[in-house]
């Protein structure tokens, strides 16, 4: 193998959780990212000599972090937190039931006995409902001892070689005093204060780079001229009321790079698209403010140049050498490079290695840009394996916070002579072998289309109520003196609001999110002294709505309803609805239903939920819903050790590893070209603890006899 040089780039983000009106932080990722991530991430590479990597810093997280310092932010946790919890209200103390249990499970609560203890006795699955209840079951002692292991579970473990403190509280592990409590606030000062010097350390000694992303992490593309969401997606519904405004882009970029100067003292070279989002006038925009360089996905370099990006068996490419080297765009006199992602194995970091020995799993990674080099070795001259990925979410799905993995891997690193990890500016500054780019394909690193963020009723309600509030905006104060109305809308216009608007994500946090979007347009009002329309009051989020399947069937099935998997080719062409856990951005974290496979024959209908039995199989009373709405409305109910409740229906079914149904459309009524619209629920004790969609329903399509040839056709 020739030498390959291989970029990581972790990318570092937060949406702007302040409201801004009010001065008071909604939920507390900066924070608890601040103690368990963003620190450790850096300080890791002192120990790697010859290790080089690149960190992008959103301006709105910065910013944030500075707020976060002294842990003196407006922040509902921090003082829920620091409350005796005689002096909690009622309110206060289901807040903290309710919230300070959200950590991961198995990872970051259990290594500590008495927070897993106290997690059980609240009740791994509860009706919201029933907290004013459960909250008379807990001690002061206790409501004490989950405020400090809640923020004690959220300090990433290498910090405990570094504070006597943090041994003490790990050491003593329960019957915590208030005292005990400073010692926690103490060390987060600490670590907070210390990330951004640590930052522009590393980077001062070449070390890292780090880039940045426009201000608010808004997509780039969209706010220049959201029509450009037809280019992947043709059909896509537009929003009633569409929104072109170049000037905000250029102003997200523009004040992305003075915020970058004014802390790290020089201008960033390059820049993370939020999203890998990109468009010619997208890059023409970095080109006219000096960005020297960005990263997006592969797919958008294959879609650019209108190819397949194939892969085979190993999920290696077919054709290598397109991917592994940078591309360089220009226009004019102006010119930037563009670097693309290997999306295959940035994944297996994000979602797939944490489930396998970190050891095993840093090895795998690197036999693979072993074999890369291999397969490019007289295609490329100096290939460039990129790696670009959330660098925050992830490793709470890892055991010991992903510590192990990265060590395995970069020791691996280092140890193999041919592989050279390098910051992309120094590799560009050497590279003497581009493509070029003519055309950059309109998309983002998710399907290379912007679906995420437009086209479902409630991402277009969204854009509308943006639109209008800007129009307000701009004939109340065009000359843009109201510094923080103005500001309201750029934080408005970030990609996180849109993320979990429509049916792609999910979470606990959805409604606080969709609140938030509204807050920052009711804010241009109230900094005008105006009285925002009733319209930002009324939640954008839908309840009852059909979901689009993660891929529909492309032919018969006629699986055996067993219960186990008997065989993949079972289910192969069936269609799938993925189960959605409750987390953030890019995040896979726990859902009890995995997801729904859904398919038919000529005659019946076909359903298999997979579910994760980690934390149900010692339970009892399991039971599953499944509804069906045809011409006939059915409730099918199944209990995991009883059987169906009504035996009186002509259906199959069976439980073991996954539970798979077979049901004759006669049965429901339907016909060709009928639609059949479907949910499960998953229960324990007649409680709701997973769904499948989280809301609304997916629908399956009753097919002809020739359905497979029309399918060939296709």
């Amino acid at each position: 193998m020739e030498t390959i040089y291989l970029a990581f780039i972790w990318h570092m983000h937060q949406p702007y959780y302040k409201n801004l009106f009010t001065g008071e932080y909604l939920l507390p990722w900066v924070l608890l990212h601040g103690t368990k991530d963003y620190y450790d991430m850096a300080y890791m590479l002192k120990e790697f000599d010859g290790l080089k990597q690149n960190f992008n810093l959103v301006p709105s997280l910065l910013l944030q972090l500075f707020d976060y310092q002294n842990l003196d932010a407006k922040d509902s946790y921090l003082e829920v937190f620091r409350k005796r919890p005689q002096d909690l209200s009622e309110a206060e103390k289901a807040f903290l039931l309710m919230n300070f249990f959200s950590a991961n499970w198995e990872n970051m609560i259990k290594p500590y006995p008495r927070y897993y203890e106290l997690l059980k006795k609240r009740g791994f699955y509860y009706p919201k409902g029933d907290i004013g209840r459960i909250k008379e079951y807990f001690t002061d002692e206790d409501l004490r001892d989950i405020q400090v292991l809640f923020f004690l579970s959220w300090i990433d473990p290498i910090f405990f070689d570094f504070y006597d403190g943090l041994k003490f509280l790990k050491l003593k592990g329960k019957a915590f005093s208030e005292d005990d409590k400073k010692i926690v606030e103490d060390v987060q000062k600490s670590i907070l204060k210390g990330i951004i010097p640590l930052y522009r350390e590393l980077a001062s000694t070449g070390k890292i780079e780090i880039s940045t992303s426009p201000f608010y992490h808004p997509i780039i593309p969209l706010l220049i001229d959201n029509t450009i969401a037809r280019e992947a997606m043709p059909d896509v519904v537009l929003p009633e009321k569409l929104f072109a405004k170049p000037e905000d882009a250029f102003y997200q970029v523009h004040r992305a790079i003075e915020l970058f100067h004014g802390i790290f003292q020089c201008i960033p070279k390059g820049m993370w698209p939020p999203e890998g989002s990109v468009s010619d006038e997208t890059l023409q925009l970095y080109m006219e403010q000096g960005i020297e360089w960005i990263a997006t996905d592969e797919e958008i370099l294959y879609q650019s140049f209108k190819l397949e990006n194939k892969r085979d068996g190993g999920g290696y490419l077919l054709n290598p050498e397109m991917l592994y080297k940078p591309y360089r765009y220009e226009k004019g006199n102006r010119c930037i490079d563009v670097v693309f992602r290997d999306k295959y194995l940035s994944d297996l970091i994000s979602f797939h290695y944490a489930k396998m020995n970190p050891k095993e799993a840093a090895k795998d990674f690197m036999n693979r840009i072993i074999k890369i080099g291999e397969s490019v070795r007289g295609e490329v001259q100096k290939p460039l394996v990129t790696i670009a990925m959330d660098g925050e979410n992830a490793w709470e799905n890892y055991g010991n916070d992903g510590i192990d993995f990265l060590k395995f891997l970069y020791e691996g690193i280092l140890k193999e002579g041919n592989i050279i990890s390098t910051t992309i500016s120094d590799y560009l500054k050497s590279s003497e072998e581009f493509g070029l780019l003519h055309h950059s394909y309109a998309g983002s690193w998710i399907g290379h289309n912007f679906l995420i963020w437009i086209g479902h009723v409630e991402d277009n309600t969204g854009w509308t109520l943006l639109s209008n509030t800007r129009e307000f905006l701009e004939a109340e104060d065009p000359d843009r003196n109201n510094k923080k109305a103005w500001e309201s809308i750029y934080i408005a216009e970030g990609s996180d609001w849109f993320w979990w608007y429509g049916d792609e994500h999910s979470s606990e946090n959805d409604e606080i999110f969709d609140f938030l979007f509204r807050e920052n347009l009711s804010n241009v009002y109230r900094f005008l002294g105006k009285e925002p329309p009733e319209i930002l009051s009324i939640p954008i989020i839908l309840e009852d709505r059909e979901v689009r399947p993660t891929r529909d069937p492309v032919n018969f099935i006629s699986p055996k309803i067993d219960g186990v998997v008997t065989s993949y080719f079972d289910w192969m062409g069936a269609g799938f609805v993925e189960g959605r856990g409750h987390g953030v951005a890019m995040h896979e974290s726990i859902s009890l239903l995995k997801g729904c496979y859904f398919g038919f024959n000529e005659h019946s209908l076909f359903l298999r939920a997979d579910i994760d039995k980690a934390y149900v199989q010692q339970i009892e009373d399991v039971s599953f819903e499944i509804n069906l709405m045809g011409k006939k409305d059915f409730k099918i109910i199944y209990h995991a050790k009883q059987g169906l409740t009504d035996n009186s229906l002509p259906i199959s079914i069976a439980f073991s590893e996954i539970l798979e149904m077979g049901i004759p459309f006669n049965t429901l009524g339907v016909v060709k070209d009928d639609k059949v619209r479907v949910w499960i629920s998953l229960k324990i004790k007649e409680m709701l603890v997973d769904r499948i969609p989280k809301r609304g329903y997916f629908s399956v399509s009753v097919p002809s006899e020739m359905f497979e040839m029309e399918m060939w056709y296709v």
